[in-house]
Formats: C-alpha cells, sequence, structure tokens
C-alpha cells in the first residue's frame, strides 16, 4: 500500500501546486514520466505561455547559455544575423522545464540562480535585461544532496528550485498501474497508426505485471508501439512481446495451465510477494497476514528466491 500511496501522493502535490508560481523539483529514475508530470502541472496551472523543455545533459556546455538565455547578433562566430530568441523568453508567461538539472555544469547554475532571484535574462552579447515571468519546473535522477556535499550542485539553487518535491516512484514499484497504463498506450498507438484493436490476450498483462522494468514507463512505451506496429488482425498477443521480456518472466508464467503443482506454486509466490509488499517487508506481519508461521514464511522466500 505505501508504494500505491507514493504515486497518489506525487498526483496530489502536483494537482495542489498546479496553480502556485512556486518552483517545483521533479524526482525520480530516468523514464519514470517526469515531462509528463510537468507537462501536466503546467496544464493545469492555468499560465497561457508555452510550455519548453530543455535537456541540460543533452545541450554541450558552451552552447547552453545561449540556448536558455538567447543571444545577439556577433554575440560569437555562427551566432544568426537577428540573433536568437532563448527558452527562458520563449517560456514567458508560461513553464520552463530544466530536465536533467543534475547535469547542469557549476558556472551555470551561478547564472541560473541569478535569473530565478532577479526575474530577468541578459541575452549573450547584450547588457539589456529582459523580464521573464516563466514558472520553473526542474526534474533529475541523480541525488543532489549528494551532489551538494561533493560541491557539484550549488545548495543555494537547490533550495530555489526545491521549494516543491515531487517523487516519481519507479515503474516496478507501481505494478497496479501497469494494465492501465498499457491499455492508454495501447489505445494513443492504435489512433496514431490507425488500427483497430479489438483484442489483447489476458496473458500480456500477465507478463508485464512480472517483469522488472529497468527503463520505467518510457520502456513500457515503446514495447507497446512496437506491439502495434507489428499487431494484425486487431489483436495483440504475447507473441508480439519482445522476447527479452518474454524470457525474464518465463519462469513465472510459461506454465502448463494443468500442471497443478505448479499452478500452486506460483500463486503461493504471488501470494507471499504480495504480502511483503503490504508489509514493507516486515516478515512478522506478513506472516500475519498470510496465517502461517514465521518459520515458514523464510523457508518459502528461501524456496521462491523472494
Amino acid at each position: 500500500m505505501e508504494k500505491v500511496k507514493k504515486i497518489l501522493d506525487a498526483i496530489s502535490i502536483a494537482r495542489r501546486v498546479a496553480s502556485s508560481n512556486a518552483s517545483v523539483l521533479i524526482m525520480g529514475e530516468s523514464g519514470t514520466g517526469k515531462e509528463v508530470f510537468a507537462k501536466a502541472i503546467h496544464q493545469a496551472s492555468g499560465r497561457e505561455g508555452n510550455f519548453v523543455a530543455i535537456n541540460c545533459s543533452a545541450i554541450p556546455e558552451n552552447l547552453l547559455e545561449s540556448e536558455l538565455f538567447g543571444y545577439v547578433e556577433g554575440a560569437f562566430t555562427g551566432a544568426l544575423k537577428k540573433g536568437k530568441i532563448g527558452k527562458f523568453e520563449f517560456a514567458n508567461n508560461g513553464t520552463i522545464f530544466l530536465d536533467e538539472i543534475g547535469d547542469m555544469p557549476l558556472n551555470m547554475q551561478a547564472k541560473l540562480l541569478r535569473v530565478l532571484q532577479d526575474g530577468v535574462v541578459y541575452r549573450l552579447g547584450d547588457e539589456k535585461p529582459i523580464k521573464i515571468n516563466a514558472r520553473v519546473i526542474a526534474a533529475t535522477n541523480k541525488n543532489l544532496n549528494e551532489m551538494i556535499k561533493k560541491g557539484l550542485f550549488r545548495d543555494d539553487l537547490y533550495y530555489r528550485l526545491s521549494v516543491v518535491n515531487i517523487y516519481l516512484p519507479p515503474l516496478r514499484e507501481r505494478k497496479e498501474d501497469i494494465r492501465e497504463l498499457c491499455n492508454l498506450f495501447f489505445d494513443m498507438y492504435a489512433k496514431e497508426e490507425n488500427k483497430d484493436i479489438e483484442y489483447i490476450d489476458e496473458k500480456v498483462y500477465d507478463i508485464f505485471e512480472n517483469y522488472i522494468w529497468e527503463g520505467n514507463v518510457r520502456e513500457l512505451k515503446n514495447v507497446v508501439q512496437r506491439m502495434v506496429v507489428l499487431s494484425q488482425n486487431g489483436r495483440i498477443t504475447t507473441d508480439l512481446v519482445p522476447e527479452y521480456i518474454r524470457e525474464s518472466v518465463k519462469d513465472e508464467l510459461i506454465i502448463d495451465e494443468f500442471d497443478l503443482q505448479k499452478m500452486i506454486e506460483k500463486v503461493e509466490r504471488d501470494t507471499i510477494r504480495r504480502a511483503l509488499e503490504l508489509s514493507n517487508g516486515n516478515k512478522k506481519k506478513a506472516a500475519e497476514l498470510l496465517k502461517i508461521k514465521r518459520s515458514t514464511l523464510y523457508y518459502k522466500i528461501e524456496q521462491y528466491g523472494l
């Protein structure tokens, strides 16, 4: 229940903070849907400006400043004659999403902090301040507190960005969301590919719910897109599931439906796993939930490799 609560808490916080001007820091592993959350906050904010996303790790350090703040004609070799508007200006009266903020170089962190404090930007090559009103949402998959201790991230910038913190748990901690996410993505890609999906094998959901999604929501999304593209006659079947996923969960799911002993073992294993999740790993509480001795639970945990 605690893991379910984490995602519900994240959604609740996002809804409450959306209409404010507070900076938001979204934390979570790569692929957990941080940009999706940022967009949802922007859309619920009532802001009339653009939602502008920039990946701080994807832009070379020497270009990041001009991307964020823009530049004027002649600012540097290769600059456009008319200059260029920066992401902050483009996001005026809207939201700027700074993804992978943990990868921003220290010298740029100082310049970003100045913008957040003063509410103005200076285009490269120009001393004229430009007033901006952009709501800042940042995201990271790194531990910024550890980076601060190592001198890799400014603590003053961290406090500016993290007025509100939102943590997105990885998909492996949100098994109960997988079916709903699958259906959402199947519908989305069916429309994109102009396909009618009329049948989805129940075993597809079973496979997905037993797979450990290291790539999180992004990986699930890509897998579903691939399956829709390859589907025929409106049917989504297990043979469309990538082989690496089927191989990963075959011991969990590839069971002869008439092999009673293996079916019993599967039910027992899944029930114990669920009890451990509900008790947050507390074996005493899990044993009480299962109405078995603690020694029996320890034996079963070792037997099933849980």
